[in-house]
């Protein structure tokens, strides 16, 4: 599925830390292989190409998997532990350094005492799961206007080709973000840091397209690029969709884009997680009006003493 080199680095035992490289990657794997978790968060891919923005850190406590994650937008945070070895002293410990574990899946939650830990759901960061083949069909009445939509996309744009998107791409993709983003950058769900963090997970995607099984599929009007999607799988039924981008003036293109991926690159995954809405409104309306299966829920977790006090 994914090649990370034949020689891995060694994960420091706590309190030693190290940042994410692309060495680190196999040693990575080995926990999340035994212990998958379904949030797009704990995908690796995800985990190596925004590290420029969450700058991660691995160390092992108990000998579980732990990623220490300093985003430039808030405080910093763990990620829940990958593995089951002294489960509550290991939780203890990350509060401790921490005073949160955040982005946690419900799973994870479940297994903590509601007397000792507050436990808050985090809408914005929920995943967003799909039926690869509900959104390849698109069979039935509630999705009349996106069939609607794939309709009259091809009467403007009768000599649309949907095409593999390969590394040698990168070019086209980063004149299509550039102008994608140049749309929306005056809304304030698209600062400046915004435009930074996507563009250069959009870089390192490409650098290790191959390295880290990236697939992906682009549609193409008049011989230029005017849509891309790139995914990963995140395990053995489901690929995370990292990013899709369609030229807002070619309307009705994203919903092609990934009706057409759908049908062709990501026909044999199961589910689809299309990963976050991150609190912006027109895509929280965009991939619920794609009826997804589920929500994949999220939590922050603190220590009830002090919760609310790093907000």
């Amino acid at each position: 599925m994914r090649d990370h080199g034949k020689i891995s680095a060694m994960i420091p035992k706590y309190p030693k830390f190290k940042f994410v490289e692309y060495s680190d990657l196999s040693a990575i794997a080995e926990h999340l292989d035994k212990y998958p978790c379904p949030i797009c968060e704990l995908n690796i891919p995800n985990i190596f190409i925004w590290k420029d923005f969450d700058r991660p850190q691995i160390t092992t406590i108990n000998d579980n998997l732990c990623i220490y994650v300093s985003p430039s937008n808030e405080s910093s945070y763990f990620l829940e532990p990958v593995g089951t070895s002294k489960f509550k002293e290991t939780v203890e410990i990350c509060l401790r350094h921490a005073r949160k574990i955040s982005r946690a899946s419900e799973l994870f939650a479940l297994k903590l005492d509601p007397a000792r830990y507050l436990v808050t759901e985090i809408r914005n960061q929920f995943d967003y799961i799909y039926s690869t083949r509900d959104l390849a069909e698109l069979k039935g009445r509630k999705y009349d206007g996106k069939r609607n939509h794939i309709k009259r996309f091809k009467e403007r744009f009768p000599e649309y080709k949907y095409i593999e998107l390969i590394k040698s791409y990168k070019v086209e993709a980063d004149g299509l973000f550039e102008h994608w983003f140049a749309q929306r950058k005056s809304s304030r769900h698209f600062p400046k840091l915004a435009y930074t963090s996507q563009k250069r997970a959009i870089d390192t995607a490409f650098e290790y397209f191959d390295k880290l099984g990236f697939d992906g599929g682009a549609i193409c009007i008049g011989g230029k690029m005017k849509g891309f999607t790139i995914s990963s799988w995140l395990n053995k039924d489901t690929r995370s969709v990292h990013f899709l981008y369609g030229d807002p003036s070619a309307k009705g293109i994203s919903q092609v884009l990934l009706w057409e991926a759908c049908n062709k690159t990501y026909a044999q995954a199961k589910y689809l997680n299309l990963e976050q809405d991150l609190g912006i409104p027109g895509l929280r309306k965009a991939k619920l009006s794609n009826y997804p299966l589920k929500l994949e829920k999220k939590y922050e977790i603190t220590l009830r003493e002090t919760a609310g006090s790093h907000q």
